[in-house]
């Protein structure tokens, strides 16, 4: 799991102020991608920084991966969680 981590820190420019960690279900459709839970193709973990602009730090093929990096990124930050990740990280 570090070296997950690892590559994916250097996305968060420093000093950035995180308010909100987010991880979502994503099903792409001929193109289009669709935030699902249900049955998603792969899971992305966003950051909601302090400018309230989303930015993808993570993209993960497996539910477990994404959500021990969502776990962690929560421990770094401190931040709050949306409904939907706080429901996913506590399934």
């Amino acid at each position: 799991m570090q070296k997950l981590i690892d590559e994916f820190d250097h996305l968060i420019e420093p000093g950035t102020i995180v308010t909100q960690i987010i991880l979502s279900g994503v099903v792409d459709d001929c193109g289009y991608l669709i935030q699902e839970n249900d049955n998603p193709d792969f899971f992305s973990v966003y950051i909601r920084g302090g400018d309230g602009l989303l930015q993808t730090i993570g993209d993960f093929s497996d539910r477990e991966h994404a959500l021990a990096y969502a776990a962690r990124m929560v421990e770094k930050y401190q931040a709050q969680l949306t409904d939907n990740t706080r429901k996913l990280l506590n399934d």
